[in-house]
C-alpha cells in the first residue's frame, strides 16, 4: 500500500477530531506494516548526507543509525542532571568515540555477537556508552537498575549472562557474578566496524515489568527495536534533529531502552532527570527547552505542589493510559503549566516490544481514554477468558502477533464506533505492572518475627482500585506483643524490602496476626490467607481463646521438632 508520510506528519501536527475514528493510513499500517516502515525509513532518511544503513525486513545496523549517522555534528545525545555535579552532557561525537573504545576493550575480553551482556546502571552517561558499545559488537543486552540486593542477583541467576558491565563500586550488587565484570582500561583503539543484526536476531533480553512473572527475560528483536524507535521518534513523539525528549519518573525497566532509541535515531537529545531531584528543586526541568515530555502522576503532583513555572514551550506531553485517571488533577496541572494549547497523547510503552504498543494519536484537547494499537503493529483482540480464540465482540485482550514467544497480553481494549478505548487490565496490576508478590515474600523469610507471609491485592475503590496487603504471621507470640511491636516491625519490613527489592515494591498495607498460616504442598496457602483475611476470620481467630490455645500448642510442637533436629545434627557432627 502507498503511504504518504508527509501527509501523515501533517495530519499529526495539525491534530484530528476525536470523533473521526482511526485515519485510513493507521488502519492500512496494521494491514501492511512492511510497506509502512519502508515509507517511514525513506522519509526519515530524507536528503541526509549519511543515510541509515538499516533496511526494514532485511537487516539492522543499530550502532550506525543511532550514533554514527550523527557523528559529524556537535549535537547533544544525552543530558543527565546530577544533584552533585549538575548537568552531564554527551555529544554524538563523544558517544561515538567512547562507545567505540569501550567496544574494542570488550572485544578483547571475549564479547562476541550474540553474547548476553547485562548492563547494571541507572540512566546516565556510563549506561548509554555501554549500551551502544554492546550494540556495536552485536551483543544481546539486558538492563538492570542499581538497586535491590536480592532483586539484581535473582535476575542474574535467571539470565545467566556471559558478561556484566557496571561501575566498580556496584560489585556488591552482583555478588557471585564478579568474574563476569568487564574491565575498562581506557587505552583501546576505537573500533570502526559495527554489527549488522538480522531482523529476528535478539538485541535484548529485557525484564519487562509488564510480563508475568516480571523476572522473565523477554526477547527484543532487532526489527522490533529499530522499527519501534523509528515510529515513536517520528510519529508518536514528533521528534526532529536537536529536539529534547524528557520522561522524568517513567519506569526504567518498562520504558528503556525504547525512549533512548527513539531520541537517538532521530538525532534528538534524551534529557534525564530524577524525580527526587525535582522534588527538592524543579528548576532543572526548565533549564533546556523540552519538545516532548512524558508525565507520570508523581511528576504531576510535584509540579502542582511547587507551582514553579510554565511549560508552555512543550509541544507534546504524554501519559500512560494504565495509570489511575485523576481527571481533576490532570486538568489542574494542564492549566497551571499553561499546556492547554499543547498536544497530548496516551502512550503505553513496552520496551520489550520496541516502544509504543497502544496509544492515541497526538491532539489538542481534553484528557481522554483513547488507545488504539500503535501504527505498524500486527495485532488482534483475543477472548478475555484467555481461551486463545479471538474476541467474539468489541471487547478483548490486546495481543501482539506473532504471540508464540511473547508473554500473554494484559490490556483490555473496547471498540466503540471504530474507536479503541483503554478499558482495564486483564488481571490486577499496579499501573499495568505486575507486583512481584513471590519475591516480596521470599525477601521476608529471614525476618526473625515472621512465621510466614502472604501478599495479595484487595479492592479498595477510589482511583487506584486495589491495594496490596502484606500479611505477616507471628506464630505463637502473645497478641499483646504483636500489637506493641507492630509499628516498629512495619518500619523494619519497609526498610528491608527497600534494600532487597527497591521502594516501588513496598506493599500498601502491612497487617500482623499472632497465628500460624495454613501450609500447602508448595509452601504457604495464599488462597487460604486471602479468604481468611477478607472475611475477617484472621482477626477473630487472633483474639479467640480456643484458637490462641491451639496456636500455643502448635508453637511448642514446632519448637520441640526444631530441638530434636538440632540434637540429631549435634550427634552427627560430634
Amino acid at each position: 500500500m502507498p503511504f504518504d508520510v508527509r501527509e501523515i506528519l501533517k495530519y499529526l501536527d495539525e491534530g484530528h477530531h476525536p470523533d473521526a475514528g482511526p485515519p485510513r493510513w493507521l488502519r492500512e499500517s496494521w494491514e501492511d506494516p512492511e510497506g509502512f516502515f519502508v515509507a517511514l525509513r525513506a522519509a526519515h532518511a530524507g536528503r541526509s548526507a549519511v543515510q541509515p544503513k538499516s533496511q526494514p525486513g532485511q537487516h539492522y545496523d543499530l550502532f550506525h543509525d543511532l550514533v554514527l549517522r550523527h557523528f559529524d555534528s556537535d549535537r547533544v545525545a544525552l543530558r543527565a542532571y546530577d544533584k552533585l555535579r549538575g548537568w552531564q552532557t554527551l555529544s554524538y561525537r563523544q558517544l561515538h568515540d567512547r562507545a567505540s573504545r569501550r567496544s574494542a576493550e570488550w572485544a578483547e575480553q571475549g564479547v562476541k555477537p550474540g553474547a548476553k551482556v547485562c548492563l547494571i546502571y541507572n540512566v546516565g552517561v556510563e549506561q548509554v556508552i555501554s549500551l551502544l558499545a554492546a550494540l556495536q559488537l552485536g551483543a544481546c543486552v539486558s538492563l538492570l537498575p542499581t538497586r535491590g540486593m536480592s532483586f539484581v542477583p535473582h535476575r542474574l541467576e535467571i539470565l545467566q549472562p556471559d558478561h556484566i558491565a557496571a561501575e566498580p563500586h556496584q560489585v556488591p550488587l552482583f555478588e557471585g557474578f564478579e568474574k563476569l565484570l568487564l574491565r575498562g582500561r581506557g587505552v583501546a583503539t576505537p573500533r570502526f566496524s559495527s554489527h549488522v543484526y538480522e531482523p529476528d536476531e535478539p538485541v535484548g533480553l529485557l525484564f519487562s515489568p509488564l510480563a508475568d512473572p516480571p523476572d522473565t527475560p523477554v526477547p527484543l528483536t532487532a526489527a522490533q527495536a529499530w522499527q519501534g524507535a523509528l515510529c515513536d521518534g517520528m510519529l508518536t513523539f514528533g521528534l526532529g534533529v536537536g529536539d529534547h525528549l524528557a520522561a522524568p519518573g517513567l519506569h526504567f525497566l518498562q520504558h528503556q531502552p525504547a525512549l533512548l532509541f527513539a531520541a537517538l535515531l532521530r538525532g534528538a537529545t534524551f534529557l534525564h532527570l530524577e524525580l527526587e531531584d525535582l522534588e527538592r528543586d524543579p528548576t532543572p526541568l526548565y533549564t533546556h527547552p523540552i519538545h516532548t515530555m512524558g508525565v507520570c502522576p508523581e511528576l504531576r503532583e510535584i509540579l502542582l505542589k511547587s507551582r514553579s513555572g510554565s511549560l508552555a514551550k512543550v509541544s507534546l506531553w504524554f501519559r500512560s493510559p494504565e495509570e489511575p485517571l485523576d481527571w481533576k488533577s490532570w486538568r489542574d496541572w494542564v492549566r497551571q503549566c499553561e499546556l492547554t494549547e499543547a498536544q497530548h497523547a496516551n502512550v503505553l510503552i513496552d520496551a520489550a516490544a520496541g516502544g509504543m504498543v497502544v496509544g492515541s494519536l497526538r491532539r489538542v484537547g481534553d484528557i481522554h481514554v483513547d488507545a488504539s494499537p500503535a501504527p505498524g503493529r500486527t495485532w488482534t483482540l483475543k477472548d478475555i477468558n484467555m481461551s486463545g480464540q479471538e474476541a467474539p465482540g468489541d471487547v478483548g485482550v490486546f495481543t501482539l502477533l506473532p504471540d508464540e514467544e511473547r508473554p500473554p497480553g494484559h490490556v483490555v481494549l473496547s471498540r466503540v464506533r471504530d474507536q479503541h478505548l483503554y478499558a482495564a487490565t486483564r488481571d490486577v496490576r499496579r499501573e499495568g505492572r505486575v507486583y512481584p508478590a513471590a519475591e516480596v515474600v521470599t525477601a521476608l523469610q529471614d525476618m526473625p518475627f515472621s512465621a510466614g507471609a502472604s501478599v495479595f491485592p484487595v479492592p479498595t475503590g477510589g482511583l487506584q482500585g486495589h491495594s496490596y496487603v502484606l500479611l505477616v504471621f507471628t506464630g505463637a507470640e502473645l497478641p499483646a506483643v504483636t500489637a506493641r511491636e507492630a509499628g516498629t516491625r512495619r518500619e523494619q519490613i519497609r526498610q528491608h524490602l527497600e534494600l532487597q527489592l527497591g521502594a516501588e515494591y513496598l506493599p500498601d498495607r502491612i497487617e500482623f496476626f499472632p497465628l500460624y498460616p495454613r501450609m500447602a504442598k508448595k509452601g504457604l496457602d495464599d488462597a487460604w490467607c486471602r479468604s481468611q483475611y477478607e472475611t475477617g476470620a484472621l482477626h477473630r481467630k487472633s483474639n479467640h481463646p480456643i484458637f490462641r490455645a491451639i496456636t500455643g500448642v502448635r508453637g511448642r510442637l514446632l519448637e520441640s521438632e526444631a530441638r530434636s533436629g538440632d540434637d540429631a545434627r549435634d550427634r552427627m557432627t560430634g
